[in-house]
């Protein structure tokens, strides 16, 4: 859990320095899963692929019954 600093220094923060932290962190992550055996990465980058696949779809649903 974040500290109430570390909150209070989020909310300090400019877009523009939030999309920075956003953008290092996606890099360090993207690194990260290149360092896994391929097998490994494929399996994982499966897995996000259903999630969002299985969001985009509860997304769907939801917009018909507006509709």
């Amino acid at each position: 859990m974040l500290s109430q600093e570390k909150i209070e220094a989020y909310r300090r923060m400019t877009p523009e320095e939030r999309w920075r932290e956003v953008e290092e962190l996606m890099t360090i992550a993207w690194r990260a899963l290149l360092e896994l055996p391929e097998e490994e990465r494929q399996r994982r980058l499966a897995v996000i692929r259903e999630e969002h696949e299985e969001s985009d779809r509860i997304l769907l649903e939801q917009l018909r019954r507006l509709g």
